[in-house]
């Protein structure tokens, strides 16, 4: 799954079916989303039925050393 930005809010675009079909089985409410290889931390949390998105408001980040892509500058 991967969360894109809508305006003032991000939205889930569901790469697989079993991912929403995960959702549609658990009880109504939300569910932690985590980083790929870092599930010590939710980065937000996702509503089962409606697929709803709600990022932490702080994140921890570091630098990179590396330039930034030109679409980015």
């Amino acid at each position: 799954m991967r969360l894109i930005r809508q305006g003032d809010r991000f939205v889930a675009q569901f790469s697989f079916v079993w991912e929403v079909s995960t959702l549609a089985e658990r009880e109504e409410g939300w569910v932690p989303l985590f980083l790929p290889g870092h599930l010590e931390e939710p980065i937000g949390v996702i509503h089962s039925h409606t697929h709803e998105v709600r990022l932490a408001d702080r994140q921890i980040v570091v630098l990179g050393t590396t330039r930034l892509p030109e679409s980015l500058q």
